[in-house]
């Protein structure tokens, strides 16, 4: 199916769920911008996701080029802080800088002052339809690389100072291709930025209950941080590994009240065919108390690695970024060059097949085996650290 990258969020997530006529209304309140041109520019060619705060359309520019437009509803456009964080959200997800994460292409107010971002349109589905589609549960092989790319695109997130607050299945799409994109940076905090004190004062609900930490729950949003997203990510693999919420409940205020105050059940007591070490990554990261969760994403992700190895009988892969929001210095660059050659990629293929040191012709400013780097000389094929790196973005 066709879909964007920026929605697919059920009522529940953002303002509550309206009634039954609401929703209907909804909808065809919705479905009337269809054949609409947004400021003479965008043709809204057909809805393709409907959620509490907004409406999703295929859209078509006058220039001929295709995207995906999320327009707020009007009602709540004129609430001065729902407008304010809906136009934020292109700023915020573009501040994140990673190919996995939906561009923002623009954002301007249509006609009827409702304002409107256009994002980059994708094809496949969302983790959740691909669940369901696969008869309530992922394999668990996939659910690892899945995993692997999310917590790559949260370690990025967080050096930004880029708190998600909505990581769970349904804001996970996987394009037809493999790759994941991470949706709905629309309720993302920024480091430093003021807490959401008007919607606290609301009461209103900010998140999925099924995917939030105990802290978040509790609406303690000055203790929300990278290690709530931690969380989120283990009841998104144990959602996809299990089949079913980590906290049961027959309505989302159980849901919300167990997440306050219960901890997380062991993967295993759910799902006895998971292995020991993926059960424990996925404990850990549900852990009750911070403390007791992954340091940050980058350590998940390096044990991540390390378990799906153990499985596959390949070295890990290094990470390809360093965690902690700076950039890596020469000796840290040279350090993973060397691990490149060290670990062949674990899982090579026809198009990119495995190389030896002596295959790699070192461009210049590339890294050399020795750590050092290379000012003279010319070549393209590519180092070690460089051929796995395709390997692993573009053939797993």
């Amino acid at each position: 199916m066709v879909d964007l990258g920026q929605d697919r969020e059920p009522a529940s997530t953002q303002l509550g769920n309206p009634g039954a006529s609401g929703s209907e209304d909804l909808v065809l309140r919705a479905q009337a911008r269809v054949g609409s041109t947004l400021r003479g520019k965008w043709h809204l060619d057909t809805l393709i996701g409907l959620g509490g705060s907004a409406a999703v359309y295929a859209a078509t520019h006058r220039n001929g080029s295709r995207a995906a437009v999320k327009v707020l509803h009007p009602e709540l456009a004129l609430v001065p802080w729902v407008r304010h964080r809906f136009l934020r959200e292109g700023y915020v997800a573009n501040a994140v800088g990673h190919p996995a994460v939906v561009k923002v292409l623009d954002d301007d107010i249509a006609e009827d002052g409702a304002p409107y971002l256009v994002t980059e349109l994708l094809e496949g589905e969302v983790l959740e339809e691909r669940r369901l589609r696969l008869g309530g549960r992922i394999p668990q092989g996939d659910v690892l690389s899945i995993a692997d790319e999310l917590l790559d695109v949260l370690a990025a997130a967080h050096a930004q100072g880029v708190v998600h607050r909505d990581i769970k299945p349904e804001n996970v799409f996987v394009t037809r291709s493999g790759r994941i994109k991470v949706l709905d940076f629309g309720i993302a905090r920024l480091r430093d930025a003021p807490a959401d004190a008007n919607r606290t004062q609301a009461g209103l609900t900010m998140g999925t209950p099924a995917y939030m930490a105990p802290e978040q729950a509790l609406g303690r949003w000055d203790e929300v941080d990278g290690l709530s997203d931690i969380w989120a990510v283990g009841a998104t693999m144990f959602q996809l590994l299990a089949g079913r919420d980590v906290h049961a409940g027959a309505t989302v205020n159980e849901q919300l009240l167990s997440a306050m105050t219960k901890p997380a059940p062991a993967l295993s007591s759910a799902a006895s065919d998971v292995s020991p070490e993926v059960a424990n990554l996925v404990d850990r990261a549900l852990a009750f108390d911070k403390g007791d969760r992954w340091p940050d994403a980058r350590a998940m992700q390096l044990e991540l690695r390390r378990v799906s190895s153990a499985r596959s009988g390949q070295a890990p892969l290094p990470a390809l970024a360093v965690a902690d929001g700076h950039r890596a210095s020469r000796s840290e660059e040279a350090a993973r060059a060397r691990s490149a050659f060290e670990h062949p990629c674990s899982r090579p293929c026809e198009k990119h097949p495995r190389a030896s040191a002596a295959d790699a012709i070192v461009a210049p400013g590339r890294i050399r085996r020795d750590g050092t780097r290379a000012r003279h000389g010319r070549g393209r094929r590519a180092s070690t650290g460089g051929w796995r790196r395709r390997c692993r973005r573009s053939c797993l």
